[in-house]
């Protein structure tokens, strides 16, 4: 993507800090060309409302309907800028404003998927028991704890094959439940997820170039097998990374990538992360910490921190 963001009326000390924000977001293939605005065509409009020169512009550029983003004057913090930059912030900060404002959709929601995984994202951090139903299936999600409850074992397997159909159902479980005897079966949620996710590798939206990073370690425990699910918890664990990023330093296949970060999304175990902060951390990779070596050694793998 090539933005070109026009500024008026800013200090030499807040140009200084756009200029480094827009040099970060390269890595997110955002590359922006900024030049004085004087009327002429520009992507966005950056204005400093402290100035006469950018209080004018911004007049103009609210009569065309160009998208501006405002530094207001200090302590406002009453007039309604439909857009603001905290004119104190960091480079980075202003670099995640910015994304923010230029890639609007790049953050996923529980709106770019359906069904069961959809409820997940959306439950993501609910404390209660929430009953799901998809026709003859039911599962109690208890999400604070990581769990699945079945009554049967082969609800299991059915509920991965329709883990993307939107005719499933969600509810607080009743407080008396007629069933709470024969909830017998219990499984990781986590382990749920990555197994169904993976069936559906295919049909997930790409998560692409954001960046994520593991906000506790998951329950790997039902995919033991799974050696890549387990590299992915080590590199995500030590820093943010890209789904992109991820299959260039790990030639493991990006479908894949993304179904793993999809189902630790929907489980709570990762969040997105600072891009510019991650981007510092990844070039310290190869200081990795023991235990996660250890980790891996156990497990026979060689963790791989190169970049192409």
């Amino acid at each position: 993507m090539h933005i070109t963001l026009g500024t008026a009326g800013l200090s030499e000390e807040l140009a200084l800090r756009l200029s480094l924000a827009c040099g970060l977001l390269a890595a997110s293939q955002i590359h922006v060309e900024l030049q004085d605005w004087r009327g002429g065509e520009s992507d966005m409009l950056i204005v400093d409302i402290d100035s006469g020169h950018g209080r004018l512009a911004y007049e103009v550029a609210t009569r065309r309907d160009l998208p501006v983003m405002v530094f207001p004057r200090s302590g406002d913090t009453i007039t309604p800028y439909t857009c603001k930059l905290d004119r104190d912030a960091p480079a980075a900060a202003i670099a995640r404003a910015l994304q923010e404002k230029l890639q609007p959709s790049s953050e996923p929601t529980c709106d770019d998927v359906q069904g069961l995984l959809g409820i997940c994202i959306r439950e993501a951090g609910c404390s209660q028991d929430l009953l799901v139903k998809r026709g003859h299936i039911a599962m109690i999600l208890r999400h604070a704890a990581g769990r699945l409850l079945t009554r049967s074992v082969s609800d299991l397997p059915a509920a991965e094959t329709r883990l993307l159909e939107n005719t499933w159902l969600c509810m607080a479980r009743p407080a008396n439940d007629p069933y709470a005897s024969e909830w017998l079966v219990s499984r990781s949620l986590e382990s749920f997820l990555i197994n169904a996710c993976m069936k559906h590798q295919a049909n997930l939206p790409s998560l692409g170039g954001k960046q994520y990073r593991l906000a506790r370690w998951p329950d790997l425990g039902g995919v033991t097998e799974n050696e890549e699910a387990l590299r992915l918890s080590a590199l995500l664990q030590r820093c943010a990374w890209s789904a992109d990023a991820l299959a260039q330093s790990t030639g493991i296949a990006t479908t894949h990538i993304n179904a793993f970060l999809w189902a630790t999304l929907a489980s709570g175990a990762l969040a997105c992360a600072d891009t510019a902060a991650s981007e510092t951390q990844q070039v310290a990779l190869p200081t990795a910490s023991s235990l996660i070596q250890r980790v891996a050694r156990h497990f026979g793998l060689k963790l791989s921190y190169s970049h192409a």
